[in-house]
């Protein structure tokens, strides 16, 4: 299953949300209930969060647990935050069409942060 950016964000905003590890119901929201159990085991598997929310192998239903977000997950989600700069990230991988692994991912965010921010730098004639 592809990587879902959007529910990729919400569950990382989700967990960032509370300052108690949250239970798989707090997840219920987010509309796409296979792309937010996809997304809660990648997020686990690259540390971005910690969780040991588990699924019953066939049915997929929950059987407990609880998720709470890491330094890096709070780290990269600082990225990701702002909407407009969300919406530019979003675009830029959607538009490759491909499934980013994490690591890929945050560098995409990093220069698309940095190349955002500097879009705010105005021109400064030189003294004379």
């Amino acid at each position: 299953m592809c990587r879902d950016f959007n529910v990729m964000r919400r569950v990382l905003m989700t967990v960032a949300g509370s300052d108690e590890p949250v239970q798989y119901g707090a997840f219920m929201l987010i509309e796409d209930e296979d792309a937010v159990k996809s997304e809660i085991r990648r997020l686990d598997r690259d540390g971005l969060i910690e969780t040991d929310i588990a699924f019953q192998n066939g049915t997929g239903y929950c059987m407990g647990g609880r998720a709470s977000i890491t330094e890096e997950g709070r780290e990269f989600l600082n990225f990701i935050e702002n909407d407009r700069v969300w919406e530019l990230m979003r675009t830029t991988l959607d538009a490759a069409g491909i499934d980013v692994p994490y690591p890929l991912l945050k560098e995409v965010c990093e220069e698309i942060v940095e190349r955002y921010v500097a879009s705010f730098i105005p021109d400064i004639e030189p003294r004379r």
